[in-house]
C-alpha cells in the first residue's frame, strides 16, 4: 500500500469537498450502512428457532413506527434512523478502544449502570455499544418490560450486535475510528475516508445485493462456525467484550493495516487502498458479517425462546 498525492486529473475542487466532508463528519458513519445491516439480518434469519421466528414476526408486526420498512432486514437500520433525531444516542453505537493502549472499561465510561426502574432507551449518553448490547437484551428477553420499550429493545439490540462487528465501531487510534483518514480507492476515486469504506464500500464489493450477499455468506458458514461463534446461554458483558475483542484484532490487522496511521491532529494526503488491501478488507469483512448474523440469531433465539 502506498500513500500518493491524488493525481492532478481528479478535480481539485472535488477532493477538498471531500476532505472537508471528511473533517466536519460526524463522530461515526453508520456502521455497515443498510446493506451491512440487512446482510446481518439475513443471515440471523436463516439460523432463527420456529419459536423465534414466530415471536420476532409478532413483534415487529405490532410496530406502528414508521423511520424504516417494518421488516427485519429494515428494522436492523433503524437505529441510525433514531440516532438523527435522536443525538444522545450516538456514543452507543460503537467502542472507542484505541489500538495502541486498549482500555474497554475506560472506552465504556466505566460501564455505567441503569437506575433503578430507568429503562435501557432512557440511560446515559455517555455509554458504548457493549453495554447497550447487554441491557437490551435483557430487555427483550424479560416478558415484563413493558411493550413499547420492548420494540425498542429488540430494534437496538439487531441494530447494534450488527455495530460491534464492523472493525472500527471496535478500535480507534485518535482519528474518529477512521473518519479522519482520508483513502482512494482507486487513483481516480473520488476521497472518502477509512470508516465509509468499511462502513459501505466493502460490502458492496461482496455482492449485487443484501440477499445474494448474505446467500454467499450462509453457504460458507461451518456448523463448526456456529458451534464457536454461538454464546451459551444469555447474552453476558463478557461475551460482548469477546465479540468487541474480535473486532478491534480484525482492525489492527486489516483496516488499519496501512504504511501510517494518521489520525485528527496528522491529517495527511489520501491513502490509496491497494488491490491487495481491498481483498483482505472483503475477506475480514465477510467473517465480520457473518459472526455478526450467527450471533444475532443466537441472542433472539435466548431472549424469545
Amino acid at each position: 500500500m502506498t500513500r500518493i498525492t491524488p493525481p492532478l486529473p481528479l478535480p481539485l475542487a472535488l477532493l477538498i469537498l471531500g476532505l472537508v466532508a471528511l473533517l466536519a463528519g460526524p463522530s461515526r458513519a453508520h456502521a455497515w450502512g443498510q446493506e451491512g445491516h440487512a446482510v446481518t439480518a439475513r443471515i440471523a434469519e436463516h439460523y432463527l428457532t420456529a419459536t423465534a421466528r414466530a415471536k420476532l414476526g409478532a413483534l415487529l408486526a405490532s410496530d406502528t413506527d414508521t423511520l424504516t420498512a417494518p421488516d427485519f432486514a429494515s428494522r436492523a437500520a433503524w437505529a441510525d434512523s433514531y440516532r438523527n433525531s435522536h443525538r444522545e444516542t450516538s456514543l452507543w453505537h460503537y467502542v472507542d478502544v484505541e489500538i495502541d493502549s486498549p482500555d474497554p472499561a475506560g472506552a465504556c465510561f466505566g460501564f455505567p449502570s441503569l437506575s433503578p426502574g430507568q429503562a435501557a432507551s432512557a440511560g446515559p449518553a455517555r455509554d458504548c455499544v457493549v453495554n447497550k448490547i447487554v441491557e437490551f437484551e435483557a430487555e427483550l428477553r424479560d416478558p415484563a418490560t413493558p411493550a413499547p420499550e420492548r420494540l425498542m429493545a429488540l430494534k437496538f439490540l439487531i441494530h447494534f450486535i450488527g455495530d460491534v462487528h464492523q472493525p472500527l465501531h471496535g478500535a480507534d487510534h485518535d482519528d474518529r475510528g477512521g473518519n479522519c483518514v482520508a483513502v482512494l480507492t482507486s487513483p481516480d476515486a473520488a476521497p472518502s475516508n477509512l470508516h465509509a469504506y468499511w462502513d459501505s464500500a466493502v460490502v458492496s464489493r461482496l455482492g449485487r445485493s443484501p440477499d445474494a450477499v448474505a446467500a454467499s455468506l450462509i453457504a460458507k458458514i461451518t456448523p463448526r462456525d456456529v458451534a464457536t461463534w454461538t454464546p451459551r446461554g444469555r447474552i453476558t458483558r463478557g461475551a460482548v467484550l469477546e465479540w468487541a475483542a474480535g473486532s478491534l484484532a480484525v482492525a489492527k490487522s486489516s483496516a488499519y493495516d496501512l504504511p501510517e496511521r494518521p489520525n485528527c491532529a496528522a491529517h495527511a494526503a489520501p491513502e490509496l487502498l491497494t488491490a491487495a488491501y481491498q481483498a483482505k478488507a472483503e475477506a475480514a469483512a465477510s467473517v465480520s458479517l457473518e459472526q455478526a448474523g450467527v450471533r444475532l440469531a443466537a441472542a433472539l433465539n435466548e431472549a424469545l425462546k
